[in-house]
């Protein structure tokens, strides 16, 4: 099992993004959201993902860039328990919170989010 957030998997496609908010499924577990749809995804890749902290929530430029760290760091490690989706899926992973978190309380939402996602979406080949 190789633990990579490649840039392969970073969704930065502007239309792909947008796409995603005006129709994709969404999920929340404290202090996240998940956004996902069925989409077209490089070769060799399950899904694309877009981090999102947003400025409303986390003020300081230093404060938002080392939440995002810290989401890209859970998803790193924690991609191996998100179920295989059918078709290859963009995410988008927002963070609610309106203070910096320690990492074992971010990690245990992520958890909570991925096992709602497991339950939305049973395991495929």
């Amino acid at each position: 099992m190789q633990f990579t957030f490649s840039k392969n998997e970073k969704l930065t496609s502007r239309t792909l993004f947008d796409e995603l908010f005006t129709e994709g499924t969404s999920l929340k577990a404290f202090p996240f959201s998940l956004k996902y749809m069925e989409a077209p995804v490089p070769e060799g890749v399950d899904r694309q993902v877009a981090i999102v902290v947003p400025k409303r929530g986390l003020k300081r430029a230093v404060d938002r860039n080392r939440t995002k760290r810290q989401i890209r760091e859970l998803y790193r490690l924690h991609k191996h328990r998100i179920n295989k989706p059918g078709q290859n899926q963009i995410w988008s992973i927002r963070y609610l919170g309106n203070r910096i978190n320690d990492y074992a309380f971010l990690e245990k939402g992520f958890l909570e989010l991925i096992d709602l996602y497991n339950q939305d979406n049973p395991q495929h080949a």
